[in-house]
């Protein structure tokens, strides 16, 4: 079976890693692939050249970043009948909106189009934007993937005659967990960690403002981010604002975020909206309380006071409530993180998930 994806670039972010996790694990005995990056390659493109099921990767943007959509539109058609996929696979709004637009133009009709929402677009985008995912993505899309069931449910009310499935993120956990590391004493200074890349959805300088909150409460901690993004000289001001430079730090990038998860005594996803956040899963996976945004992907996976605890968006001073709750009490942050972890085991299931997809695959084939 030949697979066409559509990407923006290969960057360090989610959907990204989500991509080469599934092309990881295609039998490269049943699938070609082949990969069209839309905006740019990205510092993991090389990543994709060493997977056994991928022959070819096309970057679009070249030496013009300014290049038309309308020319990377006929573009992308012109891959298509090229290399005549059985199926073309789009992720991310930019990619999905460009495949969506090749396909309006009606050049590769007959070719199934699965388009990957991974994360909620109507949260997130204007009107007008909405206006043109509806005509451009969803109705040129013969399957619409995401990876969050509230997501399916509302785009399944909203289109009930489209073919819509959730397929939660494949994940990797190291075979370590949060409970065998050495508890920080009560009295001792407590690690805060916060991971994803530095943009204003993310919701950063609500954290830092919460932990400006925190500085006055009897607790000694540090925090560290972990990420990349064009924010970080203002999250960095803000925190040299606050005084909170000697506490707070942001050493880049992480290849092995779990090497610092594992030493750390909370989790903080302060995202202003959100589907299926990996770095959460991958966080409760190994067992760590959590604290998250009160957000409807993230309320599919922490109940709250129970296997973490949510608090509403843009509130620092929840926030910072929920910080000094998690530090000050540690068997009850103890007690989320346990449950936390079981909760990521049975919601998901990287076998179930690919068989999820590969279903997908199987059906949509018949009809190119």
């Amino acid at each position: 079976m030949r697979i066409l994806y559509v990407i923006d670039s290969m960057t360090k972010d989610g959907a990204e890693s989500q991509l080469l996790k599934t092309l990881e694990q295609l039998p490269p005995e049943r699938y070609e692939v082949s990969v069209v990056l839309s905006r740019a390659e990205g510092e993991r493109v090389a990543e994709l050249t060493t997977l056994p099921c991928v022959r070819e990767i096309t970057t679009l943007a070249g030496r013009d970043k300014r290049r038309h959509l309308l020319e990377k539109a006929f573009t992308i058609a012109g891959i298509v009948n090229a290399i005549k996929p059985n199926i073309v696979h789009s992720w991310l709004w930019y990619s999905n909106f460009l495949c969506g637009l090749s396909r309006r133009c009606g050049f590769w009709r007959q070719v199934p189009f699965v388009a990957s929402q991974r994360g909620d677009y109507h949260a997130r985008y204007s009107k007008f934007r909405l206006w043109l995912t509806e005509k451009v993505i969803y109705n040129t899309a013969d399957v619409l993937l995401t990876n969050s069931e509230p997501i399916q449910r509302y785009l399944c009310q909203r289109y009930p005659d489209k073919n819509i499935h959730s397929i939660p993120n494949l994940l990797e956990l190291p075979t370590e967990v949060w409970e065998q590391r050495e508890p920080t004493p009560e009295t001792g200074e407590k690690l805060i960690v916060s991971v994803g890349r530095f943009a204003p959805e993310k919701g950063h300088r609500y954290l830092i403002e919460a932990l400006n909150l925190l500085k006055q409460e009897n607790v000694v901690w540090r925090c560290t981010f972990l990420g990349e993004g064009k924010l970080e000289a203002e999250l960095r001001a803000l925190v040299a604002e606050y005084g909170l430079s000697e506490q707070v730090a942001f050493p880049g990038f992480c290849e092995d975020v779990f090497s610092v998860l594992l030493t750390a005594d909370v989790f903080v996803l302060p995202s202003l909206h959100e589907s299926s956040p990996n770095a959460l899963i991958e966080a409760m996976g190994i067992g760590m309380p959590c604290i998250a945004s009160d957000l409807a992907g993230i309320a599919n996976l922490v109940e709250n006071e129970a296997n973490g605890l949510r608090v509403p968006a843009k509130d620092s001073e929840a926030l910072a409530s929920a910080l000094h709750q998690v530090l000050t009490t540690p068997d009850f942050a103890a007690e989320l993180g346990r449950n936390a972890r079981a909760t990521i085991q049975q919601k998901f299931n990287s076998a179930a998930s690919m068989q999820k997809l590969e279903d997908v695959y199987s059906v949509l084939s018949t009809l190119s």
